[in-house]
């Protein structure tokens, strides 16, 4: 490695745990309303009144390093990288750990298998590469200096523990996300519309219609609960997707603290080459991810600010 090491800057770890904090805080609802569906299983019989038990427990399992193991390996389809790939693999991760202060037993690397160059950080302690991206690895389409830099970006997203609830929150929101998908696709159905954008007008008509309604008949309660789905259902997910771009934002700025603006801007735009660009207003409200293009300027500009 040519690149020089620096010393990250304590803001970008004060932004990494307000965004944990916030990712929290925009679950909330999800999880209450998980809580709200597996409490109604109670009163089915004694055998689903277990149910609240088993779902609680196994959220537990997933905060240690076994239920993580299994809990990526089962969701992410993440798995141990193979001999070859671990060859290309090896000296790229072992700079990364070695840039960043990280101890070798404190993260450990995976392997999706996937046609599109990509990398992910999960739970507390786990890092995923793509099949496609150790590939462009060992062809040379990505240099492993780019990897190096794609691995610190990850890496970054532990750096302050911000990622280490999410997998817990995914678990304990999966009820609420299962129930309000069902809810959509059954508007979308309904609607006669296929669109994710006809799908959600549905629903905002169907909840204003049923709050009128309640509020008409006098019962406040049961509008207000209705009210507050419904700003669950819209903002929540608009919420989490603004989160999460910010926290993508945070992790490349923490790569290029340690000098790695340059070669993660290069590998971003080598691993976005072919790729098409998201398109649509709501589609670019609930990406995950800024644009390539976006991220791209960002780290130029640091660079350019470290040299001032």
């Amino acid at each position: 490695m040519t690149v020089s090491e620096r010393r990250p800057r304590g803001d970008g770890r004060r932004h990494a745990v307000g965004d944990g904090l916030w990712r929290i805080v925009a679950a909330a609802p999800a999880v209450l309303g998980s809580s709200l569906l597996t409490l109604a299983s109670v009163p089915l019989g004694p055998w689903a009144a277990l149910f609240p038990l088993v779902w609680v427990a196994s959220a537990a399992v997933l905060l240690t390093r076994v239920g993580e193991r299994i809990a990526v390996r089962g969701a992410y389809r993440f798995g141990r990288p193979s001999a070859v790939q671990a060859v290309v693999l090896q000296p790229a991760w072992a700079t990364a750990l070695r840039m960043t202060g990280t101890a070798a037993g404190d993260v450990e690397l995976y392997v999706q298998a996937a046609r599109v160059p990509n990398a992910y950080a999960a739970g507390g302690r786990s890092v995923a590469v793509t099949s496609r991206a150790v590939e462009d690895c060992k062809s040379g389409r990505l240099s492993e200096n780019q990897l190096v830099a794609v691995l610190v970006h990850e890496l970054g997203h532990h750096a302050s523990g911000a990622t280490r609830p999410m997998l817990l929150v995914s678990w304990l929101a999966a009820p609420w996300r299962v129930a309000r998908n069902l809810l959509i696709a059954l508007a979308s159905v309904l609607a006669g519309r296929q669109s994710q954008r006809g799908a959600m007008v549905a629903v905002v008509v169907g909840l204003a219609v049923a709050v009128t309604r309640t509020l008409h008949q006098g019962q406040w309660m049961v509008g207000g609960v209705l009210v507050f789905l419904g700003l669950a259902v819209v903002l929540c997910p608009l919420a989490d997707a603004a989160i999460s771009r910010r926290a993508e934002f945070v992790a490349d700025r923490f790569a290029a603290d340690h000098g790695l603006a340059l070669q993660l801007a290069a590998a971003l735009g080598a691993m976005d080459d072919g790729q098409p660009a998201a398109s649509g207003r709501l589609r670019l409200l609930l990406a995950s991810h800024p644009t390539s293009e976006r991220r791209i300027r960002a780290l130029l500009a640091a660079n350019t600010a470290s040299r001032v």
